[in-house]
């Protein structure tokens, strides 16, 4: 990617009766240089039980080794 470049990416996760969720976002295989910014601020803490979590992440490359995730979990029951 160039800076200034962005690419979406979309992960769905199917829960159980033992919900999960996403704690760290790497670029590249690292958390180096990686400002990762949630939606109304909120960073999850739990995933939703029996339900779908869809996970959306707009990567945007800002410098060299530098990175903005915008992202957001959603559920779907």
């Amino acid at each position: 990617m160039a800076t200034g470049e962005s690419i979406t990416v979309v992960h769905m996760v199917k829960q159980g009766s033992t919900a999960y969720y996403n704690s760290v976002v790497q670029v590249d295989g690292t958390t180096s240089g990686v400002t990762t910014v949630w939606q109304n601020g909120s960073t999850p803490s739990t995933g939703s039980v029996n339900s779908i979590d869809v996970y959306s992440y707009t990567v945007v490359k800002t410098g060299s080794s530098a990175f903005t995730v915008f992202a957001v979990q959603t559920k779907f029951a």
